[in-house]
């Protein structure tokens, strides 16, 4: 076929690339011309439609056109309260104003508008002889356009708005109220409101022609182009994107017709999503030049010289920030003889240096380097690591007297009573979702698997509180094993022996082992789970391992998918609802990896099917235990407080998960939380909650970097905030990971797989905000960190034959110090202070255990720990402010005794309670016991504790 044929050119033009490629850009031109006059025609024609728009105040997508703020400040004067429920507005809900409310309607066009404002004045009681509803004036563009009186009921105040008063194509509405009210007598609310509004409609009084407004019929263009081209980059057919793209901008312009206000603040993100399908089709191309540039600036000494300068300017700055000050000659007698040991060694580096010389101090830092490295180097470091520090641990595991608070002392109360053959039972109430016969019930808040370990350290050393902390001593050094192993494995011995370093020092690992915390084995459990499944199934070399082995009788694949399922169940036990979520993103990531590509045959299917298949069936059989006690126990395969907690906590303050929701007995009108109090929240509330919980994860991995250009500070980390390894590991971690995307994508792919819905939980479901959360995550940080780490020091010894070296290595050590050295403070804190907050609770611990009754019941903030250490049935204090629902609770369980504890406190409103409940002396509360006051320092703050001891009157 000539190429006259097929586009009219002449004979001389034969169909090359080259002549295809000009073809198609001659009617790619066409198509896409044609495009934006359709497009900007259907922007004018859509904004000759008259405007009809209203917002539901209260409903999702209202924030987009008014601000809100719960603050008290000038910036708020002109905002919103939160959204409510409110069951007599029209609309179902409704939001309360400041004095003031600004409303932003943007790119309406020109033209006379008509403003509607369904409003609600101030409650009847709030009003009397001197008091009337305020009168709310309106004001646009520094002009006053309307005023209004509410009324107690809902009504609809009409506001037109001349065309001569507008000053553009927005429309910005200011209403203020002329005075303010706080609480009523049956409206407990002390925030100064103004009115309560629940919509706002506003519609054109004219009736035309519209001039169009210029940015919303310039994006209706962009997006029509952007489409186009996203379709045709995708489809390889530009006749059907043309059609299409032609569909999508008149469906664009029809919204922009009946729905202006929604599709004007919309169209942008329409472009948006349009470029997100165009760069996904062409990343390819698009990374091509940006990996070469890359490539080419690794290529050669140009990263080892950047490098060697940077750390050369850091360490630098850190030897004139932290450097002591020079000595002086007289010192040297007075430090005797520490001092002598101090010269000699810099004297004994001095002479090494003049003794080997130039070349010699690189090839003996090389040797160092080579032995750390090697297998005997690296397996004698990590002996004498763990050796060191498992002993300094389990010397400070020894000597504290306390086993930790809530659901660490709950594990050590459940493993005591597994030891004595009554099961997973407590002996104490600590929530009031329901009332029970009595404090003695199923533990149903904690995982099941940690008491067990616990119990047999129980049956092997005796019930104690060190006793109950060896198996998280184990778990730490089976931790450490399987992270130099994986380091080992994926990159050398130096990265995993460095990683071993940054992990057990880290004072989040140091706490997980002091305390009796479920986390620890949690993390082993997950990272053996996923770094098994990753050598099985994606580790270069994987395939080799189908080859069957005459140690274990099935192929090494197999022997490793079935490890990997084992873990994964012993995961899923030891956490539920967090290992569920890490296990099907492992599923998940292995049904891909296994149907990559599409297999063509039913034997095919049924080959790739079975690991997945046994590792689940695997996972699942160890799970079944516990899936079957609960139904047995509770009559449902999963149940927690947990689930009902979430709708509490980061919504309101933490106590309120202690407050009496059970309607039994006519003790509350609150009911049981469930998904419905998102509701009753608002969605304000549950979008700040996630904003704070998404901001909690970035502090937590992302570093700070202030000084960044363009605002792009907020997306780092705040500076104010420790990150899990810190600002220098978590630098080294975060361009570790990116170079492992490199090395070892497949990894990284999985880690996203299982980490990706656990975070989404977390931030949507849960919460962030809490540092043991993510503990799991670190062992693989420290991988990274370590990789990085051994990375620059590669880069820098090899410049100029290795005479860079010693320079690499004091590099990597001061790194490695600058990642761990901030953990020795918190750890410090621990060892030194911690133990004086304990001793006031301690002392009436030990007092109620010898001068109470065994069956005595308590009512204490600690229930845990009073339980473990006195052996006595406890109550939590309610979180109430109302005397009578708090004496029949005590009532019902038959408390004895009132614990006023030191390291937790009921709320304050709830301590006032108690304290005019005490001198009362109606009641009879009696004081029986109270500890001397212990002083202690807590973060830099001296505090004077002491514990009392209430009887409750008979």
């Amino acid at each position: 076929m000539s190429s006259k044929t097929i586009s009219g050119d002449p004979p001389a033009l034969q169909p090359t690339v080259i002549a295809y490629a000009r073809l198609a850009l001659r009617y790619l031109d066409m198509r896409l011309a044609l495009l934006v006059v359709l497009a900007l025609l259907a922007g004018i024609f859509a904004y000759q439609a008259p405007v009809s728009a209203t917002i539901l105040i209260g409903w999702p997508g209202d924030r987009l056109f008014v601000q809100a703020s719960e603050g008290a400040s000038a910036a708020d004067r002109f905002t919103f309260y939160g959204d409510e429920i409110t069951a007599d507005a029209p609309g179902g809900r409704s939001r309360w104003t400041h004095q003031g409310a600004r409303v932003h309607f943007p790119e309406l066009g020109d033209g006379a508008l008509a403003v509607t404002v369904r409003a609600q004045g101030w409650p009847p009681d709030v009003l009397n002889r001197a008091t009337r509803q305020p009168e709310v004036t309106v004001t646009t563009d520094g002009t006053l356009v309307g005023r209004f009186t509410p009324t107690e009921q809902w009504a609809e105040y009409d506001i037109v708005i001349p065309t001569e008063v507008r000053r553009g194509n927005d429309l910005t509405l200011i209403l203020v109220a002329s005075d303010v009210f706080t609480s009523t007598g049956i409206y407990n609310d002390p925030r100064p409101k103004g009115i309560r509004i629940d919509s706002i409609s506003v519609r054109s009084a004219g009736d035309g022609p519209f001039a169009p407004a210029p940015a919303p019929v310039f994006w209706l263009i962009v997006s029509g182009v952007v489409w186009f081209l996203a379709l045709a980059g995708g489809s390889r057919r530009p006749t059907f994107a043309f059609v299409l793209a032609t569909l999508l901008v008149s469906g664009a312009a029809v919204a922009l017709a009946a729905a202006r206000i929604w599709t004007v603040v919309l169209l942008p993100w329409f472009v948006i999503a349009g470029a997100g399908v165009l760069i996904w089709h062409h990343r390819i191309a698009l990374a091509r030049y940006p990996l070469r540039l890359v490539q080419l600036f690794v290529y050669g000494s140009a990263v080892g010289y950047g490098l060697l300068a940077a750390t050369g300017v850091w360490l630098a700055v850190m030897v004139v920030q932290h450097a002591p000050p020079a000595p002086r000659p007289e010192q040297f007698w007075e430090f005797f003889p520490d001092s002598l040991v101090y010269t000699l060694i810099t004297a004994g580096s001095l002479a090494l240096m003049l003794i080997y010389g130039r070349n010699g101090l690189p090839r003996l830092t090389q040797a160092v380097v080579r032995v750390v490295g090697s297998r005997r180097g690296a397996l004698f470091g990590l002996t004498c690591l763990l050796a060191v520090w498992i002993g300094y641990v389990g010397s400070v595991i020894m000597a504290m007297p306390y086993v930790g608070h809530a659901d660490y002392a709950d594990n050590a109360v459940v493993a005591r009573n597994l030891l004595a053959g009554r099961g997973w039972t407590v002996d104490y109430v600590t929530q009031f979702y329901r009332l029970y016969d009595g404090v003695t019930r199923p533990q149903e808040t904690w995982p099941l698997l940690q008491p067990v370990w616990v119990a047999v350290s129980f049956a092997i050393f005796g019930v104690s509180n060190w006793a109950a902390k060896v198996p998280n001593l184990l778990f730490l050094v089976m931790l450490a094993l399987a992270v130099y192993q994986a380091g080992a494995r994926l990159w050398d011995r130096r990265v995993g022996l460095v990683a071993v370093v940054v992990l057990i020092t880290s004072h989040l690992y140091f706490k997980l082992v002091i305390y009796v915390t479920n986390d620890l084995g949690f993390t082993l459990f997950a990272f053996g789970a996923l770094i098994l499944m990753y050598l099985a199934w994606g580790a270069p070399g994987a395939a080799s391992l189908e080859k069957r082995s005459r140690w274990v009788g099935m192929s090494q694949q197999s022997f490793l998918t079935i490890c990997s399922g084992i873990l994964t169940g012993l995961m899923l036990l030891q956490k539920p609802g967090s290992g569920g979520l890490i296990a099907l993103g492992m599923g998940l990531w292995l049904l891909h990896t296994r149907f990559t590509p599409l297999p063509r045959t039913l034997a095919d299917i049924r080959a790739r099917l079975a690991p997945c298949v046994v590792w689940g069936a695997v996972a699942f059989a160890l799970l079944t235990p516990y899936l079957i006690r609960n139904v047995l126990t509770f009559g449902v395969p999963y149940y927690s407080t947990e689930s009902k907690d979430a709708w509490v906590l980061e919504y309101t303050t933490w106590d309120q998960i202690y407050a009496v929701y059970t309607t039994e007995e006519d003790l509350s009108t609150l009911d049981v939380p469930d998904r419905s109090w998102i509701l009753r929240w608002g969605f304000d509330r549950t979008l700040v909650k996630m904003e704070r919980q998404v901001h909690a994860l970035r502090d937590y991995l992302i570093p700070s970097w202030q000084p960044a250009p363009f605002g792009l500070s907020a997306w780092f980390g705040r500076a104010d905030k420790d990150r899990l390894l810190f600002d220098a590991g978590a630098w080294l971690a975060l361009v570790g990971a990116i170079a492992a995307m490199m090395s070892h994508r497949r990894l990284i792919s999985l880690l996203g797989a299982a980490f990706v819905p656990y975070t989404l939980f977390l931030i949507v479901y849960w919460h962030t905000n809490e540092e043991r959360y993510w503990v799991v995550v670190m062992p693989w940080l420290a991988l990274f960190a370590a990789a990085m780490l051994w990375r620059i020091y590669d880069w820098i010894a090899a410049l100029s034959d290795g005479r860079w070296t010693p320079f690499g290595l004091l590099a990597v050590m001061a790194l490695t110090v600058a990642v761990i050295a901030p953990s020795w403070s918190p750890i410090a804190e621990k060892v030194r202070d911690e133990p004086n907050l304990y001793r006031a609770d301690l002392d009436v611990y030990a007092w109620l255990k010898h001068n109470t009754p065994p069956d005595a019941v308590i009512m204490t903030r600690n229930p845990w720990q009073l339980n473990w250490h006195s052996e006595r049935p406890a109550l939590m204090i309610p979180y109430t402010t109302d005397p009578e629902i708090f004496l029949r609770l005590a009532r019902r369980y038959n408390v004895r005794y009132l614990v006023i504890d030191t390291l937790q406190r009921p709320a304050p409103e709830v301590r006032r309670m108690l304290d005019a409940m005490i001198a009362d002396p109606t009641l009879g509360f009696r004081e029986v016991y109270r500890t001397p006051t212990y002083r202690a320092d807590f973060r830099g703050v001296r505090k004077e504790l002491t514990a009392v001891v209430y009887a409750f009157p008979e």
